[in-house]
């Protein structure tokens, strides 16, 4: 008997073996099958899209971020989802030193310092839309806040019109659902959809190159930050490079915003023991969002494999694929304490929703801020709102989990 035949890895549990998170029984809730795979086999194989590896413990997920240079994050989505091309898209999908080089570039874009004024705009933007929904006294949330919100913080950052928030609504939405129920069909949509997006950013490029040089140094905006930096030191970006950034800081940062604001008011919509507490306890509004964070860690990104190795057990191979189940490393009881119980107090929070390592997110302080400031303002205006009578929460899990559709009662 071989040693990969000795350790469980799931191959006689169909709920396993043929796991993937587009099934449409997960959509509701992946938890148990989270669950399941951590207490039965840490470590466990799909069969699904020529096999992939699941870990589900934090400290294995943990690692596979804290070691870019045995997990690659090229590829990173299983299975590939039409977006990016047969290059990586940069930066999330490179590693090692040219990582290092566009992190470079990139960081000071989100500091706090130059990220703190657009606190003012998520205030405004959240103002102006709960004011929209308190006069109709109802709403569905996804539609009229979730989607919008964070989509009109980008294009500020972007220095781009609010009037075009209805183009990337529709766009991301097309990129990180499955818009057809035919693979093909969803795939080629998909591509359409991201060239559609990309020649979005290539005309505003062609715009700025006409208008001359880009301004350097605090004055940049975003786009000419971009623009005026160099690779290494060694060369300029190049169009594809600056448009990649671009691309992936949209999808990166309104999907899982989205996925957890959904989530979240969804939460306390049902549990209204935890919506007294931040009306009572307002100074709990920063923790509250990190166990937030924690219980709804939204991703489930994919790795590569770079050389063999054994992780608890488990033999594994050059290039086999790897899924990171975020949901389930944060509800690991090894980690945490009662780690199916919600507490907004609880210290220390070590979740990694947000990643680990030289991959952890750029934006994890806007999107603490596109969190924490709508969550705030919702329950000042709406303290008893609730889940609209007759209706029904529809859930999605794909790359990033979510909300489909939520209507609310917000008298």
């Amino acid at each position: 008997m071989t040693q990969q035949q000795q350790v469980d890895i799931g191959t006689d549990d169909p709920e396993i073996s043929q796991f993937h998170y587009g099934r449409p029984e997960y959509q509701e809730d992946a938890n148990p099958v989270f669950d399941r795979i951590r207490q039965k086999c840490p470590v466990a194989r799909s069969e699904l899209f020529g096999g992939f590896w699941m870990l589900s413990k934090y400290d294995d997920v943990l690692r596979a971020y804290q070691e870019p240079e045995l997990f690659s994050s090229y590829p990173n989505p299983i299975p590939p989802n039409g977006i990016g091309s047969e290059r990586p898209v940069i930066p999330v999908e490179t590693d090692g030193p040219d990582h290092a080089k566009y992190r470079k570039i990139l960081q000071p874009l989100f500091t706090v310092a130059r990220l703190r004024p657009l606190e003012a705009k998520v205030l405004q933007h959240a103002t102006e839309l709960i004011d929209g929904i308190a006069a109709r006294g109802e709403c569905e949330f996804i539609t009229e806040f979730a989607h919008v919100l964070p989509t009109r913080v980008f294009l500020d950052m972007m220095g781009w019109p609010i009037e075009d928030a209805p183009k990337f609504l529709e766009w991301t939405e097309k990129l990180m659902r499955e818009p057809s129920p035919d693979p093909e069909e969803s795939l080629q949509i998909k591509e359409e959809t991201g060239l559609e997006l990309i020649g979005y950013f290539a005309e505003e490029l062609d715009r700025r190159e006409e208008l001359g040089p880009p301004q350097a140094g605090d004055d940049a905006d975003f786009i000419d930050w971009l623009r005026s930096a160099s690779f290494g030191g060694e060369r300029p970006l190049t169009q594809f490079e600056i448009l990649d950034c671009i691309f992936i800081i949209l999808l990166a940062g309104l999907d899982t915003v989205q996925g957890v604001l959904g989530l979240s008011i969804e939460f306390l919509a049902k549990n209204p023991g935890y919506r007294r507490e931040l009306i009572e306890h307002p100074e709990r509004i920063d923790t509250a969002v990190e166990e937030l964070l924690r219980w709804f860690a939204p991703v489930l990104p994919g790795r590569r494999l770079t050389r063999d190795v054994e992780i608890r057990g488990v033999p594994m191979k050059k290039d086999d694929r790897v899924m990171l189940l975020m949901g389930s490393a944060c509800r690991d009881g090894d980690e945490f304490d009662e780690p199916l119980a919600v507490d907004f107090e609880r210290s220390p929070n070590r979740h990694i929703a947000f990643g680990a390592g030289a991959h952890r997110c750029l934006g994890a302080f806007l999107a603490r801020a596109e969190l924490r400031i709508p969550i705030q303002e919702w329950l000042k205006r709406f303290p008893d709102y609730g889940i609209k009578e007759g209706t029904t929460v529809i859930h999605h899990l794909s790359a990033v989990r979510g909300v489909t559709e939520m209507y609310l009662d917000c008298r």
